[in-house]
């Protein structure tokens, strides 16, 4: 995710927050703003009545200030990443074209990124912490009450949307599920997607007062104008960083919407038992709903032997939307090309380290010959965009799969290349053998899954009236 290779460790803490109330209203509490027990207590009986679940233990909340909030967020990160290891995944991603050649990130950065969170739901410490930010700017007295109220409104989306975290974790166990992902960013990112995307819907719903049909598609409507808002935020950022975390709110709420359109909450429980098993699917909901269409198990081998002096420090899976970013990211962002990344069935990369040298080798499967062909050129041109002159690449294709080779390793691939496609695999098959299921599931359209907001099906004409649930 965010990136793909190393950068799992830290985006799994930031993926765990809460950004959407903070982006559609940058907060700012004072003490008067904290929700009563009582208050509280209606937000956790709301959720509890609007998601159909009960909380089978009550979940302490804290009220924390943004300097504790960073505080504490640095510490997570000092336990599970170093700055060497940042390093390191930045040079990666910058030999695949994902991010910037001049890019840095120090390890402050990311904690820094948790100053547009609104609060979170810790799944270790099992609580929920929403950020208090103090009011900095003079009101007059009768501006005051009406803002406190405002605020307090935006308080109870944000704890029902971590409410519903909580009642997540303990009815579907949600961080052993991420747990086995681990190794596959883009799987793991579609399951975080339906998991944002359940508690913003649940959020919003907590807010209203109503939840209905008219109520989702007015929300979803709307839900993609906050996407140049936080990209605004995070300017500077590249987008391979900072737009898998929106998209887990965005489209995830969208995807997680489908759901309930077919079957109400029901249909949103049975995403966390047979969850979308690609971003592919997030992003073409009927490659789930309609024309089940699973991504490909991709295994990368016969390299080994050649390169047995190179130590292999990760290996990942990227997924349709990582490819379409980085496509953007070296075309230009309205580029037809884009289309090339909707052609996607599955990947397999791998990291090899030998010193301070790198080596990237990154087996692509795509739905046709014709398409890994298409890509195949395309590619050869982003990395003569991307990479010095004296980075020694590779690009070989075979049917519909792409072998791509970059950095040293990449000098001796006449030794290894043969192997590698005696000894990778597609679902079990061995590539020279594979043949794309003829007449499979319809091409996915391209979706506006970047800066430009896109509409929802069927919006909803005006805001639907409160309703109370209690």
């Amino acid at each position: 995710m965010l990136g793909g290779i190393h950068f799992r460790r830290f985006v799994a803490i930031l993926a765990s927050a809460c950004v959407l109330a903070a982006l559609v209203c940058h907060r700012a509490f004072s003490q008067d703003d904290m929700l009563s027990s009582d208050e509280a207590a209606v937000v956790k009986a709301r959720v509890q009545k609007i998601r159909g679940l009960t909380l089978k233990h009550d979940v302490p909340v804290t009220y924390l200030s943004v300097a504790e909030t960073e505080a504490r967020f640095r510490t997570e990160f000092a336990k599970q990443i170093s700055q060497e290891e940042i390093d390191t995944g930045l040079e990666e991603n910058k030999m695949i074209g994902l991010f910037p050649p001049d890019l840095k990130i120090e390890r402050k950065d990311l904690a820094d990124m948790t100053l547009e969170l609104a609060g979170f739901y810790d799944n270790h410490h099992k609580d929920i912490v929403i950020i208090d930010r103090p009011v900095t700017t003079e009101l007059p007295e009768r501006y005051r009450n009406a803002l406190t109220a405002m605020k307090k409104i935006d308080t109870m989306g944000t704890l029902g949307h971590e409410l519903t975290h909580a009642l997540q974790d303990q009815h579907f166990d949600i961080e052993a599920a991420q747990k086995k992902y681990k190794g596959n960013s883009d799987r793991e990112l579609a399951y975080k997607a339906i998991v944002e995307g359940d508690a913003t819907l649940s959020g919003f719903s907590v807010v209203t007062g109503r939840v209905d049909d008219e109520t989702i598609d007015y929300f979803d409507s709307h839900l993609q104008d906050i996407v140049p808002v936080f990209m605004g935020r995070m300017e500077g950022k590249p987008r391979a960083m900072t737009y898998p975390f929106i998209f887990q709110y965005t489209e995830g709420a969208r995807f997680v919407a489908e759901a309930y359109h077919r079957n109400k909450w029901e249909g949103v429980n049975a995403l966390f038992d047979g969850p979308p098993l690609s971003t592919q699917q997030i992003m073409h909901p009927e490659l789930y709903f309609d024309h089940p269409t699973p991504a490909l198990t991709v295994k990368l081998a016969g390299y080994e032997k050649v390169l047995h002096d190179w130590k292999k420090i990760d290996e990942d899976t990227l997924g349709e939307l990582m490819l379409k970013i980085m496509i953007e990211r070296t075309m230009g962002e309205d580029t037809p090309y884009v289309e090339a990344s909707t052609k996607w069935a599955g990947d397999r990369i791998v990291a090899l380290q030998k010193g301070k040298s790198l080596t990237m080798l990154w087996m692509i499967v795509f739905r046709s010959a014709g398409a890994a062909d298409n890509f195949a050129q395309l590619y050869s041109g982003i990395l003569d965009k991307v990479l010095p002159g004296t980075t020694a690449r590779k690009i070989d294709q075979r049917g519909p799969a792409v072998f791509v080779m970059i950095g040293d390793g990449a000098i001796r691939n006449h030794e290894f290349i043969p192997e590698v496609w005696k000894q990778s695999s597609i679902d079990g098959a061995a590539i020279e053998s594979y043949e794309p299921a003829v007449g499979g599931p319809p091409a996915a359209s391209p979706r506006a899954t970047s800066l430009q907001p896109h509409p929802a099906p069927k919006p909803a004409s005006e805001a639907p009236r409160t309703i109370g649930v209690d």
